[in-house]
């Protein structure tokens, strides 16, 4: 067919809305909500999910004095309505590491600043680790892995069982290093590459084999736990913290077909909702990532009755954002200096 050539007003018009757009957004009300895993270490932490308690007091004071933390369910309506005041934050934690309790919501209370935790309902007093733990205590266990790693694909010697780690547990390395130091450092890296593709079956599967392999217990360290269900309660209780949901058993959600996802996060509502005795309107999708949430995600989610859900993807909150991936900044182990360094690249970006 003929392609008719573009008339210059068309294409002004669209340049014109583009430039309008981005002035409306710029100019509109925006806020930040921070995303955190644990209040524990130091300690090895290879997927950097750890804030010292140290560090952790010192960012939320500076959220104290130069930003204006609110609950969420609030942060979520002023954002809907246009109306969130300057420099907005929200406070989020995922999984529901019992330090959440122990550690976080103690300084949360001392610095009057809200959370949320977002909790793996099927981990709740299972006395069992997240996988990235496990895999973690068993490719640096202490002693002498033998070769030949059982269900995975990796040249594994002798040799490379009787290494030792780097460092011991002050190693600093995480996933994002482009180079592995030592050959435990490769065994996690696959470990963890390995576990991920699976379901909750076969990684309980895989994992349950390589404890055997490398002489580890099955019951989960105390620093690296998730709360029992009276822990669940008080946390829920602690002053200014609510819960959200955050799957069943924590999956690459995308993966899973449209029905298991929706299973996975209605039945988390339901659970949690029971447990705590009231409703938990707000999910956070494990990785949650654009890789890991996909639209059969966000539908699975608003046909689970949520009210909306939070994504693990940088950038701030805004009027137009999508109340099915809401974004989140994943906050580091920084000190007081570095952290309001980032806290004002998010407001300004």
């Amino acid at each position: 067919g003929i392609r008719m050539p573009q008339l210059p007003g068309a294409w002004h018009a669209r340049r014109l809305g583009r430039a309008v757009a981005g002035a409306v957004r710029r100019r509109s009300p925006r806020g930040v909500v921070l995303l955190y895993h644990r209040v524990a270490g130091p300690r090895r932490d290879p997927q950097g999910l750890d804030v010292s308690p140290r560090n952790f007091d010192a960012q939320l004071a500076l959220l104290a004095g130069a930003a204006v933390p609110l609950p969420l369910d609030e942060f979520e309506a002023r954002r809907r309505a246009g109306t969130l005041p300057a420099r907005a934050v929200a406070v989020t934690f995922d999984d529901g590491y019992a330090d959440n309790l122990l550690a976080a919501a103690p300084i949360l209370a001392r610095h009057r600043v809200p959370a949320r935790a977002f909790v793996t309902a099927g981990m709740v007093g299972t006395n069992r680790e997240f996988w990235w733990d496990d895999a973690e205590r068993i490719a640096f266990a202490p002693g002498p892995l033998g070769a030949n790693v059982p269900k995975l694909a990796l040249p594994w010697s002798e040799a490379d069982g009787t290494s030792c780690a780097s460092d011991g547990d002050r190693d600093r390395w995480t996933v994002l290093d482009p180079v592995d130091p030592t050959p435990r450092h490769r065994l996690y890296r696959a470990m963890c590459a390995a576990l991920y593709a699976l379901d909750a079956a076969a990684r309980d599967e895989h994992l349950a084999e390589w404890r055997s392999w490398a002489g580890i217990p099955d019951a989960a360290r105390a620093s690296h736990r998730t709360v029992t269900r009276d822990e669940l309660r008080a946390l829920a209780g602690a002053s200014g913290v609510s819960i959200g949901a955050h799957t069943m058993t924590h999956p690459v959600l995308a993966r899973l077909a449209a029905e298991d996802q929706r299973r996975e996060l209605e039945e988390s509502r339901t659970w949690l909702a029971r447990a705590l005795g009231r409703p938990v309107p707000s999910v956070a999708y494990p990785f949650g990532t654009r890789a890991e949430v996909s639209r059969a995600t966000t539908r699975a989610a608003r046909d689970a009755a949520f009210e909306f859900a939070m994504a693990n993807e940088p950038g701030t909150a805004w009027r137009w954002s999508s109340r099915w991936r809401v974004p989140r900044v994943l906050v580091r182990d920084w000190d007081a200096e570095t952290f309001a360094r980032h806290l004002d690249g998010w407001f300004a970006a």
